[in-house]
């Protein structure tokens, strides 16, 4: 192995002039497309249940029903994301995901009542579970350590923009009531990404998984052009060289129990404080607040999500500058400050135009936190873990347990916020952030700089920096905490 190659920090070298683009941001862009339709579809039943309450006359059991069956199918879809990624490879299943999105988004706007819609919307809860366990391993696979944070973030960037398109068709569309446009829309773009994926190789790793080394090889050269193409497949080798099986039963094993631990708390803590029930429920939550118009409450729905979209862009800015920690914990802090706002509000005797427009202030402090920390670098910490073999395996434990926390906070808050009121549900949701600051704080790697293999050493080595070998020159400074 060269000697950049060992220390795992050197940046390659520049391509010749005129030579060919480096492929990885390429292919990464293509990928966070499909966080943009994840996003559109996960915000979209924000806006459409305003419409069909009215239009299906639907109870507070069925609206909790509605919009948590596309969370429970996306918790099957995760569990077969890594079978698939690994089976298939990580291009096939991105092609199946697209597929999948455009299909269901199409089937979703048929007005054929509510158990069609209710069956529709669990299939594409699934293809949501698969997405978002093959688009961050694929994003990282085709990454360099130098630029692998900036790459994993634009995926939650999309995905927030996403939010933000749904939000505003909704609020385009509230005169007419027409919620079956709105959730139909997304197969477009969906269509689009899949032609678009079909020019693309699958990522070098896949390959080299499968012992298809040419191939690997050839991709190699077209993510770097001009990089160590050899020492990089050499590296790739000699991690799969290890006998992982790719199977959920390996990751929880004593050696990989450190990390496994740590993705599934984090996938935990990064829904069980509210960030997609507060989405999905948002025009209820401020119409409790003091915001009766529904146009309004949508729009205020958007201008939230237009804040959440700074702060990816910030972590996308600082990620690869200051580290993985600061902006999480800094995050994390401003998370458990917005839920406190909310606990206030809903404490107040008597609700108000202006309490609404309070309530608005806080989930935006809210989501500028959530997004500059945790909903930005979980896609990070995924595509890190784990080893190759495994890496599809973790992203899809820590997305087990996003989701099944999900779940529950999702079918719950209706009920909670109709039966004890909002200073309950958003005192539990600032509680829950303040654990989730304690965690993070506590376990959460530096890993700024650090291949992918370096990070393995890590976990591999009881959660610490393995000290570099003497005279290994160029190697990382184990950082001042390592968590």
């Amino acid at each position: 192995m060269s000697r950049s190659a060992a220390a795992g920090t050197a940046r390659p070298a520049a391509p010749p002039a005129g030579g060919p683009r480096p492929l990885g941001p390429r292919v990464a862009s293509v990928a966070a497309a499909l966080g943009l339709i994840y996003g559109y579809d996960s915000g979209s039943i924000s806006g459409a249940l305003v419409f069909l309450k009215k239009d299906y006359g639907l109870s507070t059991l069925w609206v909790s029903v509605i919009t948590s069956i596309v969370v429970f199918g996306s918790l099957v879809g995760a569990a077969l994301g890594p079978r698939a990624a690994n089976r298939l490879g990580r291009k096939r299943t991105m092609l199946l995901v697209a597929a999948g999105f455009a299909a269901f988004a199409a089937l979703s706007a048929a007005p054929l009542g509510v158990w069609w819609l209710t069956g529709v919307r669990l299939l594409l809860g699934v293809t949501i579970g698969l997405s978002t366990v093959a688009a961050p391993v694929f994003i990282s696979e085709f990454a360099s350590e130098h630029n692998r944070g900036r790459l994993g973030t634009a995926y939650q960037f999309f995905t927030c923009a996403g939010v933000i398109i749904s939000l505003v068709v909704a609020w385009g569309l509230s005169g007419g009531g027409s919620w079956e446009a709105l959730l139909g829309i997304s197969a477009v773009p969906a269509a689009v990404v899949f032609l678009v994926l079909l020019r693309f190789p699958d990522s070098p790793r896949w390959y080299a998984m499968r012992e298809r080394y040419e191939e690997a090889r050839a991709t190699l050269r077209r993510v770097e052009p001009g990089g160590d193409t050899e020492a990089r497949l050499t590296a790739i080798r000699a991690d799969l060289a290890q006998g992982e099986q790719g199977t959920f039963r390996e990751i929880f094993t004593r050696r990989y129990a450190r990390a496994t631990f740590f993705v599934i708390a984090f996938g935990f803590f990064v829904q069980i404080t509210g960030t997609n029930t507060i989405l999905y429920y948002s025009p209820l939550i401020f119409d409790k607040a003091g915001i009766a118009d529904a146009s309004e409450s949508i729009l205020l729905s958007a201008l939230v999500q237009l804040v959440a979209a700074v702060g990816v862009v910030l972590s996308m800015l600082v990620v690869d500058r200051w580290g993985r920690r600061p902006p999480l914990l800094i995050g994390t802090v401003a998370m458990v400050v917005g839920h406190l706002v909310m606990a206030l509000v809903f404490a107040r005797h008597t609700i108000t135009p202006g309490a609404g427009y309070a309530a608005v202030a806080g989930i935006g402090v809210f989501y500028l936190g959530f997004y500059f920390g945790i909903g930005s670098l979980i896609w990070v910490y995924t595509g890190e873990a784990f080893p190759a073999r495994l890496r599809s395996v973790g992203a899809a434990a820590l997305l087990l347990a996003d989701f099944a926390a999900n779940l529950i906070a999702t079918f719950a808050f209706p009920g909670v916020l109709a039966d004890l009121g909002g200073s309950v549900g958003f005192g539990a949701f600032g509680v829950l952030s303040l654990l989730a600051l304690v965690f993070l704080y506590r376990t959460a790697p530096e890993t700024k700089g650090r291949s992918l293999e370096e990070i393995r050493g890590y976990w591999d080595n009881g959660g610490r920096w393995p000290s570099p070998s003497p005279g290994a020159a160029g190697a990382s400074p184990a950082p001042g905490r390592t968590g």
